[in-house]
């Protein structure tokens, strides 16, 4: 891994982080009332080309702008193969919903609608998961697809999970051959989600794949097999205690979701304070991307739907005081 790869994708890293989100531009969106005013703002910063009529035309623009984003740096990381593979799984990450749509298609025998980001896919019009394999093979989504089904899902529903869940598992597999302070600093990023993904798994599905950073691997046993008003309880142990809703199992998971975002906000932010010559940076920038994207339409859907700015704000992983 050569020093000007090195240096020639922390480069782009830092030109692209130059256009993530502020806590100033959120506040100022914080402040309109109307969602549609939100998305003038975004015009006028170039964050989207056009303003959208409908809430879901926006919030394909949000990811549109994303996905574009994160396509670029894929093209520019091809010299650095972790980096390169770090910001794959996050397209894949970013367009996992109309996959996880095909598939869903196939098992209830219906063609899905609205398939923008992956309609080579859709319009191969695969009936079969083996027709599917066939169109998607050499892809991260076959690696993905492949992974669900070794775990021998019983229903849709857990191969939508196992799917949900090979990203994580494929991105901690790369940081784990990072060593010293690049995989430190790689490990901030993520380490909230290895705890999410894998209490989700567990508590979700039953299905007990200890991927972990400050949950013991006991613990995520102990969750897939306790009952659901155990869940608090079970939780109540770990290190998140004090920092997580514990009132029932889904608000426990959603507030471990939530902190995870923030964590790996910050420690993304701060990936960029230390070495030039990090492919780390990559891994910043895709998870500043990916948290923008889902902040922006956290924001106008709470407005959307006149959701109290306190509450839009609890949800953002950007914290506005």
């Amino acid at each position: 891994m050569s020093s000007p790869s090195l240096a020639y994708i922390s480069s782009i890293s830092r030109l692209f982080k130059s256009t993530t989100l502020t806590k100033g531009l959120v506040t100022e969106l914080l402040a309109e009332n109307d969602w549609k005013n939100v998305l003038s703002i975004l015009k006028e910063r170039n964050f989207i080309e056009d303003i959208p009529a409908t809430f879901d035309d926006a919030e394909i623009e949000i990811k549109r702008r994303a996905i574009d984003q994160i396509y670029k740096i894929l093209n520019f990381s091809s010299s650095v193969k972790s980096a390169h593979d770090i910001v794959d799984l996050y397209y894949y990450y970013l367009t996992l919903d109309e996959f996880k749509s095909i598939i869903a298609g196939i098992y209830n025998k219906s063609r899905p609608s609205k398939i923008v980001f992956l309609s080579k896919i859709s319009e191969s019009n695969p009936t079969t998961i083996e027709e599917l394999r066939s169109i998607i093979r050499g892809t991260i989504y076959s690696n993905a697809l492949e992974y669900a089904l070794s775990k021998n899902p019983r229903n849709l529903s857990q191969l939508e999970s196992l799917l949900d869940f090979y990203f994580i598992d494929k991105l901690s597999s790369i940081i784990d051959t990072f060593k010293g302070d690049w995989k430190a600093a790689a490990e901030a990023i993520i380490c909230g989600y290895k705890d999410y993904y894998s209490a989700s798994l567990a508590i979700r599905q039953r299905i007990a794949i200890p991927l972990t950073c400050k949950i013991l691997p006991d613990t995520i046993r102990d969750l897939q097999s306790s009952k659901l008003e155990e869940v608090a309880n079970i939780l109540r142990r770990t290190q998140y205690s004090r920092n997580i809703e514990l009132g029932d199992a889904y608000s426990a998971l959603y507030s471990l979701y939530r902190l995870a975002r923030i964590e790996a906000r910050k420690a993304s932010i701060y990936a960029f304070m230390g070495s030039p010559f990090t492919p780390v940076t990559a891994l910043a920038i895709s998870e500043l991307i990916k948290l923008d994207m889902e902040d922006l339409i956290m924001i106008i859907n709470g407005l959307k739907i006149k959701m109290n700015k306190e509450a839009i704000k609890s949800r953002l992983s950007l914290e506005i005081i």
